[in-house]
């Protein structure tokens, strides 16, 4: 049984140690938390969320626990929006339990309808039970509200740490880190690439795999390309392998259906790589930078001129083609690119931001530490710090994976 004391619990799902964008949001949160002096810890709930047993319903009772002075609930919405009857049971015998919405339940791409209708009620039964609402990013925040008409949802962006700059390839190498799924969209990319087989590229398809049928699918569009060796899928990679990887990588490609923040593209930014991501979502949030004082460029969507890639429609493989065409072919518009990558690297927000939302949203104290220079620093000794990304937001890094079972 969970122990009861005064703090945050972050409430999360039992990743079975195969990180996602949003289990990552998770951990850095409580290391964040912990940083500003305000004790947090990670509670895992067993259970194949969002279709939970009642034996994973329990698990999640006994970790939402009972209330103690000082003590809240950030509880992650896979759990707590599968279960809106026990979240309701928590908030009723005196448990602040804030529900942290990565991705909406029926948001996910290939759902039967029905299950999808029926993902949405639970979901809104939570979120109307629940203390308060936590979303990644304005536009998740916007969209809870257009599905559900939670209209005080607050926003907790995820943060990012620089990191060595990347030095790139040659050829250049196209990478597109999420997991392999239908959500994350990387048949469009083949669709899009296979025109451009006169033109130097590589492309790395770096992520844990989904649903099998869907793997054969996609693999079966990589060997129908005219040089299908231009194109790996090496799975998932961590620590040094990431490392290495963002090393040689010149441009992210993340062309999601859907995408509530998209983690991978900051950490893209943070190697000062550009990113090309989808139109409409909440990946451009990511590219751009949030607008107004709460941003990190405290201004408006940057223009053509200074945006670090491109947002382009998820649905047209055409479109994508011909940005990656002039990419490719004109080193003024890379450059560009690069400079812009590279100028928003200097401006992410530091996970003691993120931190600092969530107090914010919870009603914790705020006589708070000053927020420590999100400097230089941060670059220094990269190599021998163990980059836990399993995926990549998200990975959205959400980075960011697999959000059939655990959205980004």
């Amino acid at each position: 049984m969970s122990e009861v004391r005064a703090g945050i619990d972050v409430v999360v799902p039992d990743d079975g140690g195969r990180p996602t964008g949003g289990s990552l949001y998770d951990r850095r949160l409580v290391a964040a938390l912990d940083a500003l002096g305000r004790p947090a810890r990670l509670v895992p709930v067993a259970g194949d969320w969002p279709a939970p047993d009642g034996a994973a319903r329990a698990r999640l009772r006994r970790a939402l626990g009972a209330p103690a002075p000082g003590r809240a609930v950030v509880l992650d919405g896979l759990v707590g929006c599968a279960a809106p009857e026990t979240v309701d049971d928590a908030v009723r015998s005196g448990v602040p339990v804030h529900l942290l919405v990565h991705l909406p339940l029926p948001a996910e791409t290939g759902l039967d309808p029905a299950i999808a209708r029926e993902l949405a009620r639970r979901e809104a039964a939570a979120l109307a039970a629940a203390t308060g609402v936590l979303t990644t990013s304005a536009w998740a925040a916007r969209d809870v509200c257009r599905r559900y008409g939670t209209a005080d949802a607050a926003v907790a962006e995820p943060g990012a740490e620089r990191r060595p700059v990347a030095a790139g390839s040659s050829p250049p190498r196209l990478l597109c880190l999420a997991s392999l799924t239908p959500r994350k969209n990387q048949r469009l990319l083949l669709r899009a690439l296979a025109p451009l087989a006169g033109l130097d590229w590589t492309l790395d398809l770096v992520g844990p795999e989904g649903d099998p049928r869907h793997v054969h699918g996609l693999r079966a569009a990589v060997r129908e390309l005219p040089d299908p060796g231009r194109v790996r899928c090496p799975g998932p990679l961590e620590g040094a392998a990431l490392a290495r990887q963002w090393a040689r990588t010149d441009l992210l490609l993340l062309p999601s259906t859907a995408e509530t923040y998209g983690m991978v593209v900051t950490e893209a930014l943070a190697h000062g790589v550009p990113a090309v991501v989808a139109a409409g979502t909440g990946a451009v949030e990511a590219l751009d930078g949030t607008p107004g004082p709460r941003g990190a460029d405290g201004a408006g969507a940057p223009g053509a001129g200074s945006r670090a890639g491109a947002a382009l429609d998820p649905a047209d493989p055409s479109a994508w083609t011909e940005v990656l065409r002039d990419w490719l072919t004109d080193p003024a518009l890379r450059g560009q690119w690069r400079a812009a990558a590279l100028a928003r690297r200097e401006r992410l927000r530091g996970w003691e931001d993120t931190a600092r939302d969530v107090l914010a949203a919870i009603g914790g104290p705020l006589e708070l530490p000053d927020r420590p220079e999100h400097g230089a620093d941060h670059d220094l000794d990269h190599d021998a710090r163990d980059h836990d990304h399993g995926s990549g937001p998200d990975p959205d890094p959400d980075t960011d994976p697999d959000r059939t079972r655990r959205p980004t």
